[in-house]
Order: C-alpha cells, then sequence, then structure tokens
C-alpha cells in the first residue's frame, strides 16, 4: 500500500516536471518564432545649398545599380564645395567616403574622405570637388557612411549650376508655398494661376496650376506643416528646373480630430531674364490611414483624402475586407469589428521621415473567407530585416495566429523607381504554393517551399500578356498567331488560333471571363497619341472558367475599330478609331454593360463630401456594423529560420528607355517613339539605359508660360 501511495506520489512529480519543462520550453520557442519589426537604424543626408537644405537622401545597404539610381541632382557652385547634413538619429558615426563617378558608375572621377564636426544629433561636413569635371555633365556622387558593422551608400547626381540659377528657383518654390499656407497672403497670388472651367474644384486631393485659388491655398483646410517641407531637385538645365517639395501636414477634420497627409508638390520653373516663369506646379495629397473610430461608420470606412484608385479586396461575404493605403496594409473584419493594420513600415505617431520614406508599394494577392492574406511589398524597405534593401518581399498574414510571414525575398540592385517599371501586373501565390511573377519579358514560376524558380513564359510582348483582377487567369500571345489561357490555379491552358491574315490580341479580363480581339494583319497603324497599334474589327468575351471555352458575347461596329478596353465597376469602355481610306481617327468610347458583375460587388469604393475636406473617399461596406469604434490589431512578425532570399537576375536587367517626369519614372519601354510620346505628354524627359538624355523638352512649350516677379 505504501509502495503504491509513493508510487502515486513520483509519478505526480515526475508529471509536474515534464509539464513545467514543457511549458518553459514552450514558451521559449514562441518567444523566439515571433517578433516586432525591428526599428529604423540608418541616417538620413541632405545638402545645404545657398541657405537651403535640399535632396534627403536615404542609404542603401546594398551596392546598387548606378545607372538605376537617377533620383536627385545637386548643384555644384562656383567654388566646387559642397555642404552636407547628416542625421544619425543617435547614431555614432564611424567615417564617410565618398566617390564621384559617370554617371553609368564605370569610371571613377575621384574620391576621398569626409571630415566631419557635430554630435549625434547632426554632423556637418564639406566635400570638395575637383576641377576635372565637365561644366555641361552630370555625374553620380557615391556617399558611404559608416556605423559600426553597418555601411550604408547615398546616391544623388552633380552638375555644375551654370546658368541654371537654381538657387532662385528653389527660392521661388518655398514662397509660393509658404504663401498657400498663409490665408491672409492667398491674393499674392492671384495672378500666378491659370484657372480651367475643365479642373475640378471640389477635391484637395490633386491641385494644379488650372484649379482656383482658392483649391490652391488648401480651401477651408486649416493645416499645420509636421515636418519641414524639403526641397529635392530633380532635373536641372538652363531651359527649366523641376523640383519637389514633401512634407507631412496635420489638420484637423469637421469633429476636431487631427489628421495626417502626405504632400507632394511640384514645381516646373525656369529664369527668364527679368522674371520667373512658373510652367507647371500640381500639389497632391494622401491622408496617412488611422483606422480608429472616426473612420468607421456603420455602413462606410473613410479613407479620407486620397485618389479614388484604391487597390482593395473583400472575402466572398463582404464582411472582411482588406485595402491598401500609403504603403499600409489594412484589414477590418465587420463580424468582429477589429482593424488590424497588417503591414506598416510607420512604427507609431511620431512621424519618423525614414519610416514614412514613400518608395515601396503594396499589392493584394488573394484574402480568403477567414481574412488571412497573402500580399507583396515591393521597393525599398524602411526598416526591418532588409532595411536599406529594394526588393520584393512576399507575404502571408494569418488571421487565427496573427502573424505575418515573410515567404519569400527577392533582392534587387535597381531602384524603386525603376523596379516598379520592370515588375508587371501579374503577381499570384497559387494554394499549391507557387509565386507567379512577371518581370519585363519573362513570366516566372517560384516553388515557396524549395525557393527554386522557373521560367514559365519567356519572350513576351508587354502589350501582349494580361491577367484577371485576382491574377488566377492569364492571357497571352507570342506573335497574335495564337493566344494562350491560363489557369494557374489549375495549371491547365487553352489555346485561341487566329485565321488566316488574322492578328490576336489579349485585350484584359472582367471577373474570370477572357477578353480579347482579333484585326487583319495589315490593319496596324500610327498617329500622334498611338504608335503601331493593331485596329481589331471584333472583340470577344470568353468564359475562361468553363471547361469548352464558350464565347458568351461580341462586339463589332460597322467603320468602327477598337484599339483597347479599360475595365471598371463591371464596364467594359473601348477605346475606338475610324478609318477613312488609310487614315485612322480617333472615335467616340463605346461601352459594354455586365450587369451581373455589377450586382456582385458586396463592397465598393465611392465618394462622399464635407465641408473641411471636400472630397473624401470611402468603402461601402455590404451590411450596417454596430458603428462603435473598431478595435485595433497589430500582428507579430514570424521568425525565419532559414533565409527566404533568392537571387534573380532578370530583376536586375534594364529597358532600352526610362521616362522621367514629375520625379518619378512613369514608363519603362523599348519602344522610342513610345518613351518620347510619353514625355512630351507629360513635360518629361526620356532616357537611355546608360543614363544619358534622349530626349527633352526644351525651348517649344505648347502654351505660355506663367510670369512671376522676382
Amino acid at each position: 500500500m505504501r509502495k503504491g501511495i509513493r508510487k502515486f506520489f513520483i509519478l505526480v512529480a515526475v508529471f509536474i516536471v515534464a509539464l513545467f519543462t514543457f511549458s518553459k520550453i514552450t514558451n521559449h520557442e514562441t518567444k523566439d518564432l515571433t517578433t516586432d519589426m525591428s526599428a529604423a537604424s540608418l541616417p538620413i543626408v541632405y545638402f545645404e545649398d545657398n541657405g537651403h537644405r535640399v535632396n534627403e537622401l536615404h542609404g542603401y545597404t546594398a551596392e546598387m545599380s548606378a545607372v538605376s539610381m537617377r533620383d536627385t541632382i545637386t548643384p555644384l557652385p562656383d567654388n566646387h564645395k559642397l555642404s552636407l547634413r547628416i542625421d544619425p538619429y543617435g547614431k555614432n558615426i564611424d567615417s564617410v567616403t565618398f566617390e564621384v563617378r559617370s554617371l553609368d558608375g564605370s569610371r571613377l572621377v575621384q574620391d576621398g574622405k569626409v571630415t566631419l564636426s557635430g554630435d549625434e544629433s547632426a554632423m556637418k561636413g564639406e566635400i570638395t570637388v575637383e576641377n576635372l569635371l565637365e561644366k555641361t555633365t552630370e555625374y553620380q556622387l557615391i556617399l558611404k557612411v559608416k556605423e559600426g558593422d553597418t555601411t550604408a551608400s547615398y546616391y544623388t547626381r552633380i552638375k555644375d549650376a551654370g546658368d541654371s540659377q537654381i538657387s532662385t528657383c528653389v527660392d521661388f518654390v518655398e514662397e509660393f508655398h509658404a504663401i498657400t499656407m498663409d490665408k491672409d497672403r492667398q491674393s499674392e497670388l492671384a495672378s500666378y494661376m491659370e484657372p480651367s472651367a475643365d479642373a475640378d474644384n471640389t477635391s484637395l486631393q490633386t491641385v494644379t496650376i488650372n484649379n482656383s485659388l482658392s483649391q490652391a491655398c488648401w480651401g477651408d483646410l486649416q493645416g499645420t506643416e509636421v515636418t519641414e517641407p524639403v526641397a529635392s531637385i530633380k532635373e536641372m538645365c538652363d531651359e527649366y528646373q523641376v523640383i519637389l517639395l514633401e512634407y507631412i501636414l496635420s489638420a484637423d477634420n469637421e469633429n476636431g480630430q487631427t489628421e495626417y497627409y502626405n504632400v507632394q508638390e511640384y514645381y516646373r520653373v525656369r529664369v527668364g531674364a527679368e522674371k520667373i516663369y512658373l510652367l507647371n506646379f500640381e500639389r497632391t495629397m494622401e491622408e496617412i490611414f488611422q483606422g480608429d473610430g472616426a473612420h468607421v461608420s456603420k455602413d462606410s470606412i473613410n479613407l479620407g483624402i486620397r485618389s479614388d484608385v484604391v487597390d482593395y479586396k473583400a472575402n466572398e461575404t463582404g464582411n472582411i475586407i482588406c485595402f491598401v493605403q500609403q504603403g499600409e496594409l489594412w484589414s477590418y473584419n465587420q463580424s468582429e469589428n477589429k482593424m488590424t493594420q497588417v503591414f506598416s513600415f510607420r512604427s507609431g505617431d511620431d512621424m519618423d521621415i525614414r519610416e514614412n520614406y514613400d518608395e515601396h508599394a503594396i499589392r493584394i494577392l488573394k484574402a480568403d473567407e477567414g481574412g488571412s492574406i497573402d500580399f507583396v511589398v515591393y521597393g525599398y524597405m524602411n526598416r526591418g530585416e532588409h532595411e536599406g534593401q529594394v526588393g520584393v518581399s512576399v507575404c502571408h498574414y494569418d488571421c487565427v495566429t496573427n502573424t505575418v510571414e515573410e515567404m519569400l525575398f527577392i533582392p534587387t540592385t535597381l531602384s524603386y523607381q525603376v523596379v516598379k517599371e520592370q515588375l508587371g501586373t501579374l503577381m499570384y501565390v497559387s494554394d499549391n504554393g507557387y509565386f507567379y511573377l512577371t518581370i519585363s519579358d519573362q513570366v516566372y514560376k517560384i516553388n515557396l517551399d524549395t525557393k527554386k524558380s522557373e521560367i514559365f513564359i519567356s519572350d513576351l510582348q508587354t502589350d501582349m500578356i494580361v491577367s484577371s483582377e485576382d491574377g488566377r487567369h492569364i492571357a497571352w500571345s507570342e506573335d497574335g498567331s495564337v493566344m494562350h489561357v491560363t489557369d494557374l490555379e489549375k495549371g491547365d491552358t487553352y489555346d485561341v488560333n487566329a485565321e488566316s491574315g488574322q492578328t490576336l490580341k489579349p485585350l484584359g479580363f472582367i471577373g474570370s471571363d477572357c477578353i480579347y480581339g482579333w484585326g487583319y494583319t495589315s490593319d496596324v497603324f500610327s498617329t500622334d497619341t498611338q504608335t503601331n497599334t493593331l485596329a481589331l474589327s471584333q472583340v470577344l468575351i470568353m468564359d475562361s472558367g468553363d471547361s469548352e471555352h464558350q464565347i458568351l458575347k461580341t462586339y463589332q461596329s460597322p467603320g468602327m475599330y477598337v484599339t483597347g478596353i479599360r475595365v471598371q465597376d463591371g464596364s467594359i469602355y473601348l477605346s475606338r478609331v475610324a478609318k477613312s481610306g488609310d487614315t485612322y481617327t480617333d472615335a467616340s468610347e463605346d461601352t459594354i454593360m455586365n450587369r451581373d458583375m455589377q450586382d456582385e460587388n458586396l463592397v465598393n469604393v465611392s465618394t462622399t463630401t464635407s465641408t473641411v475636406k471636400q472630397t473624401e473617399v470611402v468603402i461601402t461596406l455590404s451590411t450596417e456594423s454596430s458603428g462603435k469604434a473598431p478595435k485595433q490589431v497589430i500582428p507579430k512578425q514570424i521568425l525565419n529560420e532559414e533565409s527566404v532570399t533568392i537571387e534573380m537576375k532578370n530583376l536586375n536587367a534594364f529597358s532600352d528607355y526610362y521616362v522621367y517626369a514629375k520625379g518619378q519614372v512613369i514608363l519603362a519601354t523599348k519602344d522610342m517613339a513610345a518613351a518620347i510620346q510619353s514625355a512630351d505628354e507629360n513635360k518629361g524627359v526620356v532616357i537611355g539605359k546608360d543614363l544619358l538624355y534622349v530626349w527633352r523638352r526644351g525651348e517649344s512649350q505648347t502654351q505660355e508660360p506663367l510670369e512671376i516677379s522676382e
């Protein structure tokens, strides 16, 4: 009996010890497997020009392709001494070195070390550039800032200021901005604007030189600068200068709640003999979503002042909606009244300019019924494991564990502005664990478990591949003789063959239905607005989800030809031309309605108006909710025990021509005519892959410049 009791207590003791040990191990593993995103750590570099702080530079921890780093240009003063400032954010800077290279990076012109003064809050230095530089030639300046084991590189172009009078232009831009913020001085801008009856004066999201004076001066919105506007010089030549001002603005809404906005102002100016000419002005503002009760009502999510083009997805019942806003991914569970900030580089309300840097984008790939999300973050990584790198990060959010796991990271040596144009519209994660991605003229298939990649489609023409909105279905053609339609989930491909003398062209999808057209091979034309365009005689809609692939609808209009489509709100809008002899002229747009598709949408994007904020963008909910403030949640990040990084050389490849406009790359193409056309329409420049100018606007202008007295 005693032995039995003793045995019982021994077993109980062993069980308790085992349970305690297991609990400790489990807790230890849990702590090791999840974490918060690490804080931003890299310094910020500025230049000082004639009292102005210009060209805010962010650091890169990987060596970048110099040819892709065409962002800012820093003017060399007459004495060739560049003054720089470094904000180390409490870090100890060990050393700063510099290199002056040819634009393509192949030739070293000068290198040296920068002597610094200051402390952990701010450091200053000076670079003396040798007089070996040709006055009209641009060069690449690379600064290397070493702190501990980390060396970050900072890139800008440099050029002799020459006759550009760039300092005068920066003075003007900063003064123009200051006047817009001062209600008592706004009348000073009355003669500067070029009001047009076609301009939209009901929205503060985009304001141009053609808007009213009231819109240029913020209407009834009373804004306060949270960060100092910093000028970024994007183009500098004798004919004109392109300057951007970027800053964070705060303003109270009609309920007295403070909201924050990222604001960018674009100026194109020229200094004449006696006057400064304002050629273009455009201001955009985007609200930084806060996800609190002020932005969620019974029947909608208020996204505030922003573009009405919203990347969002909802589950089939419409009670879970995820959306992208200002570099962040959010998800709202209406049933649980829970707002989750799925992904963000911002860590709080202090508005760290490193965390707020907007050289990245997010694309939602898939959202399931429970609320889990597959998504991609691509571009410059502001903080975290890949801080200072540019790449493509494929992630999965698990709504049950409230964790985000990075499944794949593809680094690149190209800047975000270039790589965003290299990536195609196709990004898709299949249920069996494959990631499909278009890079330049190829589609890749990557196994997310083994990290092995293969070329799925090669030698594509960028205008000959389209994908459905959810990415599951794609249609492409090598030369127009055969069109392939593939279901990436099933792996099935169906071919459509062109008849003799005809060329097929995939146009898009509406839902899972493929839209394509055919035209006679001889009906290829060019106009002032289109180059090498196939005039389509007929447009067809095919059921891609049906094994029979039956044609659901055909469109044909006598004397009219279709050149392209756009799909919006369940309708297909057809761009058309009319043919007279051998001449094609633009014709009115036509529409194919899809009532079923329009009725299917449980969640939609619409707009509302208010006195102070004017037009605001909202996501309408499928059913009414409680109207109470939602619970706000931030997921943990899963720590990967093994590397998920793979190298893909094609992501570092270049296009032949890049169009830069308003400080951004807006087109990468092999077609020089298309590049010049785009640059002309957007008042930009065409740059070759060697970073030399192919085309830029000169003295000829399409309208009289605006005159501003000095």
